[in-house]
């Protein structure tokens, strides 16, 4: 990777022997004074999550992650938020220091300086920033997830405000350390877009004691804490606040007074015009000190919050010294609805609004859109699906985990090119992969499920590495660029090398390594011995990578192995999901899933002239409404993604065009009209915003 020289004199630095804490977070402030107020830069690369403050008030969030070891400068335009002489800059980094699908384990480091005509301004390294850990944070909670780190709690005085704003200093300042230099590269895509947001009050009530309820929920991330999920375990926490707030009972009630004054043991749930990714803020007037529970989630169920709906701790605490504060989250969230609930104390609680978080704004326009309000619902809740799943890499959602998987990339860099005309996102994402030459906690030639990301626990899912190869190709196609495919070539050639050692006598896989992943579907109970839809996928892996590097011994490869799941896997009218050992002799597990037929024509195995009564089933009968209309009940039905997408992608590749948009308006509109964002499942039980889900676009667009 071409290396640059992006910082003029700033150095890595952490406060003295923290750098390998756990959940640190710091301030970094300096003064500086510039000739005009523009023209003037913030340089800033961290290893961790970063807030960036100008004379008090937010400019920006990051960075833009990269693969292991290296790290991407975000480069701020700051002078609009400048004063012509004296100006101070603050910085709040979290260093976590745990494994996670989010931003990786890496030592904790900030590189910052802000720059005006090449002259540097202020600069770590030196004496120009000070550091602070910072003592308002509460530093041993629990786990935001299983794929994301630590969440936020706050003990907060007057003196919070206005250290941000410059009006205050903090005591104890610390002693930095300087590390040794770091792999900066250049951040590639966009930057995000913070639009403003505003909520409204909907539904207000009383909090009581619960007691200890029977069925008290812990998520695997405060259960499992260990060597392969790093966090503070259940007896070091200084508290748990999941279980605090599930000892509490929410009962709706009419508003007493003023909607935005909250009595002790009162409750407000806000409403955002739909479901959006980013930092809420709002104003706290507490006339004694308070204890304020934030708990947030994208749905409400029953006219409240099931708080273990999303496998998440969705909730920041804050107790607060009587006073006035201007309060943000500082990381990104998920979220339609946020429910304030104070149990000690009374407060004012006025402007609640979120800072977005997503991609630049951006216009989709279709034909099929003209005169159609529920398609035009559907397309604009893709759109704000994709803005916020395509940020710094392609996300599967920005919630639970803000994680960039393969699979789920394929189909969100598609819509990347017919919204943009380009792949800036994509390029960055496949060139994080690049970054590590092998994968520690993995098999040597095998590609990550999800990253940048840790795996320590060994867990991968092979069919996800086997659609990077297909995502490559179709890469190439769309930028022309040559450059990272070849970069990719030995990667590519070891893991089909990884994968000989799993063919059998037949030439398919058989039990591989790893968590064989189909869709989240009685598919995936199927998915062991010889499955058939991972090798449909694998014949098409093999193919891509023939015409990618030129090796037609790959493509004799392809070919047998459709022949063979043709022979083996096509009987009665249906393709069978698996096959079974059984001693020396293969058997036919006898079960089909709608998601196997999908696979078999999405990569070729049949076409519809090859196949026309199945695939004449899967037109006319099979589909949204096959479930009510009970039909072929022994067929397993698909899921979401993958099954229903491939589907709807089959449909318009072969000219069913009033088909598609009927399935769209069936399988999305509900969504739309929910959320306002499309979902990972075919109901709200997981995330309600996956960037998947804006493929819609594409077959909009297509159409």
């Amino acid at each position: 990777m071409e290396m640059k020289r992006l910082f003029i004199h700033a150095k890595p630095v952490w406060v003295k022997g923290l750098s390998k804490e756990m959940n640190i977070h710091v301030l970094m402030r300096a003064c500086f004074s510039c000739k005009t107020t523009q023209g003037v830069q913030c340089r800033i690369a961290t290893s961790g999550i970063y807030n960036l403050y100008v004379n008090g008030v937010f400019a920006a969030y990051g960075p833009a992650r990269a693969g292991k070891g290296f790290f991407r400068m975000d480069l701020i335009d700051i002078s609009s938020l400048l004063k012509p002489q004296d100006n101070i800059i603050t910085v709040e980094i979290a260093g976590y220091y745990v494994n996670s699908f989010y931003i990786q384990k890496q030592e904790s480091f900030v590189q910052a300086e802000v720059v005006q005509d090449d002259e540097v301004l202020c600069s770590t390294g030196n004496s120009s920033f000070t550091a602070q850990v910072n003592p308002y944070t509460v530093r041993r909670v629990q786990r935001y997830s299983f794929q994301r780190p630590m969440i936020e709690a706050y003990r907060l005085d007057q003196n919070y405000n206005l250290y941000l704003s410059g009006k205050a200093l903090l005591d104890n300042l610390e002693e930095q350390e300087v590390q040794e230099d770091k792999n900066i590269i250049e951040r590639t895509v966009p930057y995000p877009a913070y639009e403003i947001s505003h909520a409204k009050p909907i539904i207000s009530g009383v909090v009581k004691p619960l007691g200890e309820p029977g069925n008290l929920y812990r998520d695997r991330s405060c259960t499992n804490i260990g060597p392969l999920l790093q966090g503070f375990s259940l007896e070091e926490l200084d508290f748990c606040v999941t279980d605090e707030v599930q000892r509490l009972a929410f009962l709706p009630a009419p508003v007493l007074g003023h909607e935005d004054i909250l009595s002790e043991s009162n409750y407000q749930i806000y409403e955002f015009p739909r479901d959006l990714t980013g930092m809420p803020f709002f104003t706290v007037s507490c006339e004694t000190d308070i204890t304020l529970y934030c708990i947030f989630d994208e749905v409400l169920h029953n006219k409240d919050i099931d708080l273990p709906r999303s496998g998440c701790a969705n909730v920041v605490k804050y107790e607060l010294k009587k006073g006035f504060y201007e309060l943000k989250f500082f990381e990104v969230y998920t979220m339609k609805y946020i429910k304030f609930a104070v149990i000690r104390g009374a407060c004012k609680i006025e402007h609640v609004q979120m800072i977005e978080y997503k991609h630049e704004p951006l216009e989709f326009t279709a034909k099929v859109l003209e005169n159609n309000k529920n398609l035009q619902k559907i397309a604009d809740a893709a759109l704000e699906t994709f803005r916020q799943n395509a940020v710094d890499l392609f996300t599967d959602c920005p919630s639970r985990e803000r994680a960039g998987w393969l699979c789920d990339s394929f189909f969100t860099a598609r819509v990347e090119y017919i919204l943009t005309g380009e792949n800036k996102i994509e390029h960055s994402f496949l060139e994080n992969f690049l970054c590590e030459d092998s994968y520690e906690f993995l098999p040597f030639g095998m590609i990550p499920q999800c990253y940048p990301a840790d795996h320590n626990d060994g867990s991968f899912i092979p069919n996800w590495a086997m659609w990077l190869i297909l995502e490559l190709e179709e890469y190439r196609n769309r930028s022309g660029d040559e450059e990272l495919v070849q970069r990719y070539k030995n990667k590519v050639l070891r893991l089909l090398d990884y994968f000989k050692a799993f063919e059998n006598s037949d030439g398919l896989l058989e039990n591989p390594d790893g968590c064989v992943f189909v869709e989240w579907s009685r598919a995936n109970e199927l998915a062991h011995d010889v499955n058939y839809p991972t090798n449909m996928l694998y014949s098409a892996a093999l193919m891509a990578a023939a015409r990618l590097y030129k090796d037609q011994s790959f493509v004799r490869k392809a070919e047998k192995l459709k022949a063979e799941i043709l022979k083996q896997s096509y009987c009665d009218g249906f393709f069978v999901d698996n096959a079974v050992r059984r001693g020396p002799v293969l058997v036919p597990s006898g079960e089909s899933t709608e998601v196997c037929q999908y696979y078999a024509f999405f990569f070729n195995i049949v076409t519809p002239q090859s196949a026309p009564e199945l695939f004449q089933t899967l037109i006319k009968d099979f589909g949204p409404t096959r479930k009510q209309n009970n039909l072929y009940p022994q067929i397993a039905f698909a899921n979401a993604f993958i099954g229903n997408y491939l589907r709807l992608d089959i449909l318009v590749r072969y000219g069913f065009y009033q088909e598609v948009l009927d399935n769209i308006e069936r399988y999305f509109l509900y969504m739309a009209e929910k959320t306002g964002t499309l979902w990972e499942n075919d109901s709200d039980s997981a995330s309600c915003n996956h960037g998947f889900a804006s493929y819609v676009l594409y077959w909009l667009k297509q159409i």
